[in-house]
């Protein structure tokens, strides 16, 4: 029998709260009492097409059950396209290869029908496809379930970060669109700094890139699948001024995984050349991101 995406994401909402705490615990009592501070923020779930939104007023963020869902697959998308990508890219090649195929473990572990199921979602809830795995919410982290559920729960934190930006800033919905589309840099910069500004340069901060990226990845396939509306800014541009802030080295884990993660999801047919570094493969990627998704 079919599940619904509220039976399916209801545990994972559960901890959804947790998220913008647990991404950087360096600022949970920052995060705590300089923007939560005393009033009651809630956190609800709705029963929407794939959508995360906050009414400021009410102090409420909500969180679609097919939102949840369809970032769910995307996460699955990603974090195997970085795990098989990341291995064959280290394992010996044959004589004169240039390239890296993921194509028989991309199918294997059903990684374009999870893409399309998170893509009909921004369109209407429906129910999880039966030959679909199903999340596990309490698999362990030395798993690889539980390491999709942490690179979700990671790309999560970005995003209700973003609302939680929304609500601290007073923001308005009764607004020209040039004020509405200010409001959405804004938001999408205090997510994106309080997630980086205190990481570090260490591991810490390669997965908070890479998460930041998953998310960014959804919102280009929403755009892909929706189109670019008037109230908020195009996908390119909110990714280039959150890449802008990544700060990564050369040959950074995190740029690296991201770069294979976008290639993989967003332009699979264009062939790579060889890059020297993850910073080189990241920048030809996201030049690619440019010329795919142009801002109007």
């Amino acid at each position: 029998m079919a599940a619904s995406t509220r039976e399916v994401t209801e545990p994972l909402f559960k901890f959804a709260a947790r998220a913008p705490f647990n991404i950087a615990p360096e600022r949970g009592a920052e995060l705590a009492a300089d923007i939560f501070g005393t009033g009651k923020w809630e956190l609800r779930p709705s029963g929407t097409e794939a959508n995360f939104y906050a009414v400021p007023p009410d102090k409420a963020i909500y969180l679609s059950y097919a939102g949840l869902a369809s970032l769910w697959c995307i996460s699955y998308a990603a974090f195997n396209v970085a795990d098989v990508a990341s291995r064959l890219q280290r394992a010996p090649k044959a004589p004169g290869q240039m390239e890296i195929n993921i194509g028989q473990e991309y199918a294997l572990r059903k990684i374009p029908a999870h893409i399309a199921y998170s893509k009909a979602l921004f369109r209407q809830d429906q129910d999880w496809p039966d030959d679909l795995p199903q999340p596990q919410p309490s698999a362990g982290l030395d798993t690889s379930e539980g390491r999709v559920n942490n690179a979700f729960y990671g790309a999560l934190s970005w995003i209700i970060l973003h609302e939680i930006a929304h609500v601290h800033h007073g923001d308005e919905k009764l607004l020209p669109a040039s004020l509405l589309v200010r409001q959405e840099y804004r938001a999408d910069d205090f997510a994106t700094c309080w997630i980086l500004d205190n990481a570090g340069s260490g591991l810490y901060r390669e997965f908070r890139v890479l998460v930041i990226v998953i998310a960014l990845t959804w919102l280009f396939l929403h755009e892909q699948t929706i189109g670019i509306g008037t109230d908020h800014p195009p996908a390119i541009l909110r990714f280039r001024e959150a890449s802008a802030l990544f700060q990564a080295g050369d040959r950074s884990v995190g740029l690296e995984n991201a770069a294979y993660v976008l290639k993989a999801l967003l332009d699979p047919a264009t062939p790579a050349p060889q890059h020297d570094t993850a910073k080189d493969m990241f920048q030809w990627v996201s030049a690619r991101l440019e010329d795919i998704f142009k801002a109007p």
